[in-house]
């Protein structure tokens, strides 16, 4: 659809009047009183779709304002249209689009508190790809400085201990601290990975974290017995986010920091990233099941032509064929891998079509460790970071399958 259909199937969805308070209807509203502009029942989920789909229609508008923010833009300027029950043209809509775009583009520092690390020299900031990190009262005046704002009127609360930062370019402020809550999501995630295993022992987050906690329960029976049970949850130590460890370049731990930070990634540097948090997303979920299959979805992005694809057999062959030719170095070896893998996908058949849960750790662990390896394989290998398709590591594998040597 056209952004010029779009809006004009706005205004056409759109009814003019005073609904505040109507507890008989579902109404989006904008504006208040007679005048105001109402998107009603089963016409208000058409409106959410369609202003999506405006939203959208071009990638510079919606990589620099969110989506309440254009909504807001586009209901003021077209409601005129609404009002008169016209229709706009497109002269109408391009001056719009140009209005949007000639606001200017900002570079925004976004701050968050972060949990369960600790910096060993905290004089100076951390650089881990484009995060910054901040002990805060060793770096408060440097972080004061990207202001004309008196100090005194930017903190408010307790003080934060670390901070993350995040630059984000964008036209106004919510956009930014989208755009970085998105990358601090992913710095969780890829931190995830670059630990390695599942662990109760670290709690590292930005957005999602928990914290140290006691779960209790009370229990009380019919016979009048009562009782009750508490335990303690959560991370108590602390990581050393500075510590050479997470920027390893052998382990391939600063090139997964500089992907997940850097713009321009090619189509198979995309999948990498995706991969690598899907592994986070694996190693921090708690049912066993669900933990499996995300590790499971960590190799179906790399080796699948579409992420959407159905595991069919010819799919799991291109799956545990890839694992073994990357990860093996013998006949013998790259023969027992593709074995243990299409055991672990039968696991995973069982869990997406007949709800198995009857998934162990181990299993996990197996699928993880795999599914790991693959993605450390990628990071580390010149010969297969050199890859910028699907297409490419297909003709590799190929040609790897039929000379017989080793990656």
């Amino acid at each position: 659809m056209s952004l010029l259909k779009a809006i004009n199937k706005i205004i056409d969805l759109s009814e003019i009047g005073d609904y505040f308070a109507r507890s008989d209807i579902s109404v989006q509203s904008f504006g208040l009183g007679p005048n105001a502009i109402n998107f009603i029942n089963e016409n208000k989920f058409i409106y959410y779709q369609t202003i999506s789909e405006a939203f959208g229609a071009d990638a510079e508008v919606e990589k620099t304002y969110t989506l309440k923010k254009y909504e807001s833009l586009l209901i003021n300027h077209f409601s005129e249209f609404m009002l008169k029950r016209q229709h706009a043209k497109q002269e109408d809509v391009t001056t719009f689009c140009n209005n949007l775009k000639s606001e200017e583009k900002r570079l925004f520092s976004v701050f968050r508190d972060i949990h369960g690390i600790t910096l060993t020299s905290p004089q100076n900031p951390l650089k881990l790809g484009k995060y910054t990190f901040y002990e805060f009262e060793s770096q408060k005046a440097a972080i004061e400085d990207k202001t004309a704002l008196n100090p005194e009127h930017l903190w408010f609360g307790d003080s934060p201990k670390y901070l993350i930062e995040w630059q984000a370019e964008a036209r106004h402020f919510e956009k930014a601290i989208e755009i970085a809550d998105q990358a601090f999501e992913r710095f969780e995630l890829v931190l995830r990975y670059v630990i390695g295993n599942p662990t109760t022992r670290f709690e590292v987050g930005v957005l999602n974290y928990q914290g140290w906690r006691n779960r209790r329960a009370y229990v009380f029976s019919s016979a009048g017995q009562v009782s009750n049970s508490s335990s303690s949850h959560g991370a108590l130590e602390v990581i050393p986010l500075d510590d050479p460890y997470f920027i390893n370049e052998e382990a391939g731990y600063k090139y997964a920091w500089d992907i997940a930070t850097r713009s321009g990634l090619n189509k198979f540097q995309k999948r990498l990233l995706l991969a690598i948090e899907w592994i986070g997303q694996s190693m921090a979920e708690q049912l066993p099941q669900s933990a499996f299959l995300k590790s499971a979805i960590a190799l179906e992005v790399i080796f699948t032509y579409s992420e959407k694809a159905i595991i069919t057999p010819s799919i799991l062959n291109q799956i545990s064929e890839g694992v073994a030719l990357i990860l093996g170095k013998s006949v013998s070896e790259r023969l027992e891998l593709e074995s243990k893998v299409k055991k672990l996908y039968s696991l995973r058949s069982a869990i997406v079509h007949s709800g198995n849960k009857s998934i162990s750790e181990s299993d996990h662990q197996s699928m993880l460790g795999i599914s790991r390896a693959v993605v450390a394989k990628l990071l580390t290998s010149n010969t297969l970071k050199s890859i910028d398709s699907i297409e490419k590591m297909y003709e590799l594998l190929k040609s790897t399958k039929y000379s017989g040597y080793e990656i």
